[in-house]
């Protein structure tokens, strides 16, 4: 016996509906549906007592959606069999076309109504990692949609290269011997670094600085140096959402991709001590200097 939760689910708060209204466009679903919704609660919900409670509510809501529209699916393809059979069995009759139309637009409705959900059921899932920082897996099936698929470890991989590959077009427009440089963060001394700077800016006027734009210590010092003394720049930042702890070291690769001139490394920690090992596996000129 199907209690009042299911009876929702399966077959809506009424029987009959709207089905004769147009469905809100894709953008109006995502955007006006559910992410003012999820906006609403978590804005509503944050700093109270209650805020503890917003991941599984967020995660309720992503569920309810989702399951809304396996429930719609599954009417439909029960409709889209039944639509077969009545192709099958047409024998001209007036009251078998009737049924046929009848199924048909059923059919399309339904399917409608399916995709509609599965879109919201997706920009909810979608929410609910952003506000939660973790994936969202429904209780039952699956998230089917094209955005869906385009999650996970596939979209990471097609982020990352898209992103790759602009930056790397974006650094190959700067000419100049590339210097790469890094360090302690917690260095306040500008004196050694901007020496080290001073002698390498001598004997390569043209060249461009590249780092990973921390804002404290020795790679703030040299972006202020560089700057001043209108030396390009060329930040290759961290990617922390496509490779968590590794970002770093994926940095260093990225830097090395780069082909610099050389690598100034200013003390540092197990970070630097990786670009100057890899640099130097690859016959690029390192120089490691003390700072305070």
């Amino acid at each position: 016996m199907l209690d009042t939760y299911d009876t929702i689910e399966l077959f809506g708060l009424t029987e009959n509906g709207t089905d004769d209204l147009i469905i809100p466009n894709d953008d109006e679903l995502r955007d006006q549906i559910v992410l003012e919704t999820f906006e609403t609660l978590i804005g509503g919900l944050q700093g109270t007592g209650l805020a503890s409670e917003i991941e599984a509510l967020a995660h309720g809501l992503a569920t309810l959606l989702n399951r809304r529209a396996t429930a719609l699916a599954s009417q439909a393809d029960k409709h889209k069999r039944q639509i077969q059979g009545l192709i099958d069995a047409q024998d001209g009759s007036e009251v078998a076309e009737m049924e046929l139309d009848k199924t048909t637009s059923q059919f399309e409705t339904l399917w409608e109504k399916a995709e509609a959900l599965k879109i919201m059921a997706e920009k909810a899932a979608q929410c609910y990692e952003i506000e939660t920082g973790r994936a969202y897996t429904p209780v039952t099936g699956s998230r089917t949609t094209k955005d869906a698929q385009a999650n996970g470890a596939v979209f990471e991989a097609k982020q990352l290269l898209g992103k790759h590959d602009r930056e790397q077009a974006e650094r190959n427009k700067v000419n100049g011997p590339k210097i790469v440089i890094t360090g302690d963060a917690d260095a306040t001394d500008c004196r050694e670094i901007y020496r080290i700077l001073d002698q390498t800016f001598t004997k390569h006027p043209e060249m461009v600085l590249c780092h990973k734009g921390h804002q404290k210590g020795v790679e703030r010092i040299a972006a202020t140096w560089a700057r001043n003394h209108k030396v390009p720049q060329v930040l290759f930042r961290p990617n922390w959402q496509g490779h968590g702890k590794a970002a770093p070291f994926k940095a260093n690769d990225d830097l090395l991709a780069a082909r610099p001139k050389g690598v100034l490394i200013f003390g540092g920690n197990g970070v630097a001590i990786n670009l100057g090992q890899k640099a130097e596996e690859k016959r690029i000129k390192v120089g490691r200097f003390d700072v305070v």
